[in-house]
């Protein structure tokens, strides 16, 4: 078999394609990159030596003015009246003699027969005011029978 040159070139030229796509290939699935570079100094611009301090004199914030809260006004508080402590009467001291016909007359000389409870709800009628005690021994007196 005889091979030309063009024929040769032909085979050499589709070989190296073949070995770059199969490098490519293998290159990718390994996650490594690959470039063709040309060797020339890549010129990065330097960082600055000198840059410009931050400034001194902060200005101030403008000022804020308030509007005066409206004035209070205090109330004197409605007047309370108060109704007068009712007056107490002390009941007269109870007065005992050995012989009870002497100043209150027989037991049944005309006074009806109380309980015990009857008995003190008309001594409590000395402690009413004066104007009240009669409404109350007749209140009493009206339970009897």
């Amino acid at each position: 078999m005889s091979l030309n040159r063009s024929a040769f070139a032909k085979w050499a030229f589709s070989a190296v394609v073949a070995a770059v796509a199969l490098s490519a290939a293998a290159v990718a699935n390994a996650e490594v990159s690959w470039s063709i570079g040309n060797g020339a100094p890549i010129y990065y611009e330097p960082a600055p030596v000198y840059s410009s301090p931050p400034p001194v004199y902060y200005e101030p914030e403008p000022p804020v003015y308030y509007r005066p809260p409206p004035p209070t006004y205090y109330r004197p508080p409605p007047p309370v009246y108060y109704r007068p402590p009712p007056a107490y009467y002390e009941p007269p001291p109870q007065v005992y003699y050995d012989e009870p016909d002497y100043w209150q007359g027989s037991p049944s000389a005309g006074q009806p027969k109380l309980s015990r409870m009857q008995q003190r709800a008309l001594d409590n009628c000395v402690v009413l005011a004066p104007r009240d005690q009669p409404r109350c021994r007749a209140t009493v007196l009206s339970t009897v029978r």
